[in-house]
């Protein structure tokens, strides 16, 4: 019985065939093509694959042969163009035999429609189905419906439905956009629910045109219209860039729309959105569980948070360099007026997804393209909203305020406002009240905002309508339909397009910073290291790319870029702790111990260097060493405790167990752990006091959850050779762990 085919298995092929085009291995996709024309069971496939297939044997034919032929390249990459169609439409048959999907359902009821004109085969905007109506728009000498009637809505989705489930675009279709684009009697909100179905159309089925289509509207006046198809077009480029070589009129549009627009600018703004998106469940999941918990509570004191760690090696030297500029800020002014749940909604960040997930269960969200609406307060969705007005209750007001809300998101408007029909009056007045205040506050912010980012607007436009994608992808009952775009890290700053269109190299950086500061030091490191490849003497950049290999526990990348660095410069101290650090994790203490003396001799007398001297010698058995610096911090700090452990290991090492002894009842005046039960347990054995020896031993694994009878023997076992230069013989270490295991029962 053969396999199932399923849609898994269909993508996972066409994936391949792709791959094996990319790659210039032609036959390999010819043959899986003819095994995926086979499945579909289309003949008329058969004819055209067979045709490629003669035509890329003469091509070989002719190149062995040595004919010359200037247009060789051009061909080649005609052919894999065509390679590609074909898998296009192979794909789509079998996923229409195969999927169920929905989309395929509404596909065919159209195609049934269009049949009913007695024009199924369209070939101008004449034989369009929807062709009276929309002359009731486009035509100058007819008065156009209102935007509230209905049969201009069923219009306006007859128009979506058409440009979203065609898959491949012809003249009925590039002339049904130009009409959309230029006849000015479509409102914003109208286009803009054009330029979703365009991208929904690509994105389930690739068309050059469809491309072309998405950069005609980012030359529209209005941002709102604009910004959406910006949007649409990263996402389509990001999507399909393994193939954008082969397509020389996108590249060339692409050109000319750098050469009109401030597309570094605009590209570094969209990237940088996207890739906020990947931080959104485990944002939800932190403001919920932190952040607005905190908020009603009173912070604890300072000085309660700042007690003094440990100075052994167990002190974490993650913090980054003081004198780094924090390059990614996108509105400092503004920061210092707001909170941290503020902050994080200035950024762009999506702190509301988690929120209004539960709020997508409203009738309206059951319609596919009510999830990719613009929020406008003439939507005749909203009429029930307009009905509940009361004396105090003025829903205008609330529609009009929500429109202007820049960090709420069209869906979540809808769905905050549908939710408000259902409160008791008193609760909307309460929320009135509260709203109008909170509109004035916002008003003042984004004010401030708008001084200072001229592009505001354009922004706004970006960060919600890629956050109404996001909650499409991930709550919409259609979801299932469509590939997830924000599945998986969004390397966007890694496609060819980027790099082509992309000339500034600090719009690189920006996005490294912004990748540094969210502290994902691998996509972070990937960028530094492209920047250091065209400015490799930059000190900055090496010492984050050292910081970034530290992070990820890399220790000799990190050692060899901070050993780049010129040690007198003004990190020179920053950069000698990391580097100190990074050598005592990979246990490489001689090593280590040559540069916390360096750090000795810049900054004497500091305690935190004296103690990981201290540390450095005690692990290189210099014991009587380690003992002179932990004595100094003795007598820099009497009250310090934290050198009385390692003092009483190294007089125990050292045979003076008298000293050893008065240093461990320090140690269990305060509060031991289940080391210094074992450390004890070893000075009271090589004392030769048996007893106490194993009452410490069995302590140590009785009081502590955390440490049980293995971690007792791994313990033993590496303290052996020093247990044998005390004098207690090797074969005794055995039968006490025996013995132990008997006590333990």
């Amino acid at each position: 019985m053969a396999d199932m085919i399923t849609v898994k298995k269909i993508n996972s092929r066409y994936n391949q065939l792709s791959s094996y085009l990319h790659a210039r291995k032609i036959k390999d996709a010819l043959d899986l093509l003819k095994e995926l024309i086979s499945e579909a069971g289309f003949n008329d496939y058969f004819v055209q694959q067979e045709h490629l297939e003669s035509t890329y044997e003469q091509m070989l034919k002719y190149t062995l042969e040595g004919v010359h032929d200037p247009e060789r390249e051009r061909i080649y990459m005609k052919l894999q163009v065509s390679i590609l169609q074909l898998a296009d439409r192979v794909r789509a048959k079998l996923l229409k035999k195969h999927s169920g999907w929905l989309t395929l359902t509404l596909q065919e009821e159209l195609e049934k429609s269009q049949k009913l004109t007695g024009k199924g085969v369209i070939e101008s905007l004449d034989d369009l189905a929807f062709r009276t109506e929309l002359d009731d728009i486009i035509n100058e000498d007819k008065t156009s419906p209102s935007t509230t009637d209905l049969k201009r809505r069923e219009l306006i989705m007859e128009i979506f439905k058409h440009l979203w489930l065609t898959n491949e675009y012809g003249e009925a279709e590039n002339s049904l956009v130009r009409s959309l684009i230029t006849c000015n009697d479509f409102t914003w909100y109208e286009q803009a629910q054009q330029v979703s179905a365009i991208l929904l159309s690509a994105l389930r089925h690739f068309d050059e045109e469809k491309i072309h289509r998405i950069i005609d509207f980012t030359e529209i006046g209005d941002q709102q219209v604009s910004g959406r198809a910006l949007v649409g077009l990263v996402i389509l480029l990001y999507t399909y860039d393994s193939r954008l070589y082969l397509y020389p009129s996108v590249i060339s549009r692409l050109e000319l729309l750098k050469d009109s627009l401030d597309l570094d600018k605009i590209l570094e703004q969209i990237v940088l959105q996207l890739i906020r998106t990947e931080d959104t469940l485990a944002l939800g999941k932190k403001l919920h569980e932190d952040i607005i918990p905190e908020i009603s509570k009173l912070k604890p004191k300072l000085e309660d948070k700042l007690k003094m760690e440990d100075l052994k090696e167990e002190d974490e030297l993650g913090d980054k360099n003081p004198d780094w500029e924090s390059v990614f800020r996108e509105s400092d002014e503004l920061y210092k007026k707001v909170d941290e749940f503020m902050k994080l909604q200035m950024e762009g960040a999506d702190v509301y997804m988690t929120t209004f997930a539960r709020l997508k269960q409203f009738p309206f969200f059951n319609e596919l393209t009510n999830w990719l609406v613009p929020f406008y307060k003439e939507n005749p969705d909203l009429k029930e909203i307009y009905e509940q007005e009361s004396e105090t209750f003025n829903p205008g007001v609330f529609i009009s305020g929500l429109k202007k809300m820049p960090f709420l998101c069209n869906s979540d408007k809808y769905s905050f406002i549908f939710n408000v029909r259902f409160l008791p009056e008193e609760q909307k007045k309460m929320l009135t009240t509260a709203f109008t205040m909170e509109m004035e506050n916002l008003s003042e912010m984004v004010s401030d905002e708008e001084l200072m980012s001229p592009d505001f607007a354009r922004r706004i436009v970006f960060v919600q309508y890629i956050q109404d994608l996001y909650r499409f992808f991930k709550l919409s009952p259609f979801k299932n339909e469509f590939e997830d775009v924000f599945a998986g890290k969004l390397n966007i700053y890694e496609t060819w397009f980027f790099r082509k269109l992309v000339g500034d190299t600090g719009i690189f950086r920006n996005i490294a910073e912004y990748f540094f500061e969210k502290e994902y030091y691998e996509q972070a490191l990937d960028l530094f290291t492209m920047l250091l490849e065209k400015d490799p003497v930059n000190t900055e950049l090496t010492e984050k790319a050292g910081f970034c290999y530290q992070k990820m526990d890399e220790w000799d990348r990190a050692i060899a870029f901070y050993k780049k660095l010129d040690l007198a410069g003004g990190s020179a101290t920053w950069v000698l702790k990391n580097l100190g650090y990074c050598y005592r994790k990979k246990e490489a203490f001689g090593e280590a111990l040559e540069v916390y003396q360096k750090i000795a001799e810049e900054t004497p007398d500091d305690i935190k260097t004296e103690s990981l001297i201290g540390f450095c010698n005690l692990k290189l058995e210099n014991y009587e060493v380690a003992l002179k610096h932990y004595f100094k911090i003795e007598y820099l700090e009497p009250e310090n405790r934290n050198i009385i452990r390692p003092v009483a290991w190294c007089y125990f090492t050292t045979g003076e167990y008298q000293k050893s002894e008065k240093y461990y009842k320090k140690v269990f005046e305060q509060d031991p752990n289940y080391y210094d039960y074992v450390n004890y347990g070893h000075l009271n054995w090589a004392t030769g006091d048996r007893k106490r020896a194993i009452d410490h031993y069995r302590e140590s694994i009785h009081r502590f959850d955390n440490f049980s009878f293995p971690d007792f023997q791994k313990t033993m076992v590496d303290d052996t050779p020093l247990l044998v230069e005390q004098g207690i013989e090797k074969q005794e270490i055995s039968l006490m762990m025996d013995y132990l295991r008997y006590k333990l029962r």
